[in-house]
């Protein structure tokens, strides 16, 4: 008769349960105190997610550091915005966090990554407010990367 011992099983699986649901490469930090109706708002509906100052620095960092590799079509193209329509700030902050600059990944601060972040939602059109976008990761996962609906086609002139 096989006797069949699963702890070691049970503990693989709370092991990988674990990893899965309750661990991440960057600690959350508290969330801000935001209002259930700006939490669920898109990109699109908030015209207060970053700074004008933001994006201002934001375009520093891209003339220092981006701009030797990258055009700034790379981040307005069809192609860029089919990828991230939908998916939240933090994934677009994280995917440059650890990613870039191409030669030295995650060797900006955390706030040079946040203002190129405030500089690609400008350069897709998302206008400017008076609230500074922040760099917590549970407010940054609730906001959507969502842009302006393209403006109606002109009339044809006979």
């Amino acid at each position: 008769m096989m006797i069949r011992n699963y702890l070691p099983g049970a503990f693989l699986a709370s092991v990988v349960a674990a990893s899965v649901f309750g661990g991440s490469r960057m600690s959350a930090q508290r969330p801000l105190a935001l209002s259930p109706l700006r939490t669920a708002m898109f990109v699109v509906d908030s015209p207060t997610l970053y700074t004008e100052a933001q994006a201002e620095e934001g375009a520093k960092v891209w003339t220092a550091t981006c701009s030797s590799c990258h055009e700034t079509k790379d981040v307005t193209s069809t192609d860029f915005r089919t990828k991230w329509i939908g998916r939240s700030l933090f994934e677009l902050y994280e995917q440059i966090r650890t990613t870039m600059p191409d030669d030295a990944p995650g060797t900006l601060t955390p706030e040079q990554y946040l203002h190129s972040v405030s500089y690609i939602l400008k350069l897709n059109g998302l206008p400017a407010g008076t609230t500074p976008l922040v760099s917590d990761s549970t407010t940054m996962s609730t906001l959507k990367f969502e842009l302006p609906a393209p403006p109606p086609p002109l009339p044809v002139l006979p």
